[in-house]
C-alpha cells in the first residue's frame, strides 16, 4: 500500500502488533488510509491538544469553551461512522475513568448517528475474583439504565488453573492468559457485532513499555493478521494522573463506588488475581485482608518454574509493615 501523502510504500501494520496509524483528512467511507513515519512525523497527531485540554478541564472541573473542546472528538467518531461502540469494562479504575470521560459524547450521538453502544465484560474462570463481577455488574447496569448501553458478558468455556497448569506463568503479547481467556473472546464478540467497530479503552502508552510501542495516538486503527480491523480510541492517552487521582475522580460519583471499594479495601480492582504483571506489593496487600496461602499450594503442586514458587511463597505470611499501614 502506498502512503497518499508521498506515495512511498508502507506495509499495513506500520507497528508490528496490528496498531497502524490513520489518516482522517479522507473520506473515510471504508479503510482508511496509511501514512509513511515521515508524513505522519511532519503532521499532527489526531488527536491534538484541544482534546487533552477538555480532559484535563474535566477532572479540574473547568468548562472553558467546552463546545470547542468536545468537537475535535465529535468530528472524528463522526468520520468513523461507527454501527457500534464498544466499552471494553474491566471493572477497574481505568476502563471506569474512559468510560466517564467519554460517555455523554457517545451517548448523544448514538441518538442522533443510530449506533449501538455495548459494554463488554469478561470474566476468567478460576481467575477473576466474584467481587470484581459484582462490581463491574453495577457500574454496568447503572449505565444500561441512565446511559441506554446495553451490557455483555463474556468468558472462555475453559479454566484458568487447566492451563496454568500445563504452561505455567508466562509474560508477553502471546501470553496464553490473554489470547485464551480475553483475545479469542473478543474476537467472538466482535464477529457478531454490526461494524465498522469502535472500541473504548483504558489503556495509556504510560502503563507498560509494550503499550508505549503500539499506543502513539488517541485514536488508532487495528489491524489483525487475519484481515479484521476496528478502530480504538484511548481516552487517558494525554493524561498524567496518579492511581490515587484516578480513584478520587471516581470517587465523586456514586456510580463508581464499588469500583473505589476494591482498591481501598485490596488495592486491586481483582478482574485477576493471578497475573504474571502484578507486584508483590499490590499481592501481599490483598493478602493482609484476605488470606491467599492457597495459591502458595497451588503453586507448589503445579508450577515448574522457581521463579514463581518464590513468588507466591510469600503468602506463606503476611508481614506486619502491611498491617502497620492499613
Amino acid at each position: 500500500m502506498k502512503c497518499p501523502r508521498c506515495s512511498k510504500e508502507v506495509e499495513c501494520d506500520l507497528h508490528g502488533d496490528g496498531w497502524v496509524r490513520m489518516d482522517f483528512s479522507f473520506g473515510l467511507e471504508s479503510l482508511p488510509f496509511f501514512w509513511c513515519d515521515k508524513c505522519f512525523e511532519e503532521s499532527m497527531s489526531v488527536f491534538g491538544s484541544v482534546i487533552h485540554d477538555h480532559f484535563v478541564d474535566f477532572i479540574n472541573g473547568v468548562s472553558k469553551d467546552e463546545g470547542h473542546s468536545r468537537s475535535c472528538a465529535e468530528e472524528h467518531i463522526r468520520r468513523v461512522k461507527p454501527r457500534s461502540v464498544v466499552y471494553l469494562y474491566s471493572g477497574g479504575k481505568d476502563s471506569s475513568l474512559a468510560l466517564l470521560l467519554t460517555r455523554d459524547i457517545v451517548k448523544r450521538l448514538s441518538k442522533e448517528m443510530k449506533f449501538g453502544v455495548y459494554m463488554l465484560y469478561i470474566c476468567i474462570p478460576g481467575n477473576t475474583h466474584p467481587l470484581n463481577a459484582f462490581a463491574a455488574s453495577a457500574v454496568m447496569e447503572w449505565h444500561r439504565k441512565e446511559y441506554g448501553f446495553e451490557p455483555i458478558f463474556a468468558t472462555a468455556p475453559k479454566v484458568f488453573q487447566e492451563y496454568a497448569s500445563k504452561y505455567g506463568l508466562q509474560k508477553g503479547k502471546g501470553r496464553w492468559c490473554y489470547t485464551e481467556f480475553k483475545w479469542k473472546v473478543f474476537k467472538e464478540c466482535e464477529r457478531k457485532l454490526p461494524k465498522p467497530l469502535l472500541e473504548i479503552d483504558g489503556m495509556s502508552p504510560r502503563d507498560s513499555k509494550a503499550r508505549e510501542k503500539i499506543i502513539d495516538s488517541e485514536f488508532q486503527l487495528v489491524s489483525k493478521a487475519d484481515g479484521a480491523w476496528f478502530y480504538a480510541w484511548h481516552p487517558l492517552f494525554s493524561l498524567t494522573l496518579s492511581d490515587e487521582e484516578k480513584l478520587k475522580i471516581l470517587e465523586q460519583h456514586e456510580e463508581f463506588k464499588p469500583v473505589v471499594v476494591l482498591y481501598k479495601v485490596f488495592g486491586d480492582s481483582l478482574n485477576c488475581v493471578v497475573c504474571p504483571y502484578k507486584s508483590h506489593l499490590k499481592l501481599m496487600k490483598h493478602h493482609a485482608v484476605e488470606d491467599l496461602t492457597v495459591l502458595y499450594h497451588f503453586a507448589r503442586q503445579y508450577l515448574k518454574s522457581e521463579r514463581w514458587r518464590r513468588y507466591f511463597s510469600r503468602l506463606l505470611s503476611v508481614p506486619l509493615v502491611y498491617f502497620l499501614r492499613a
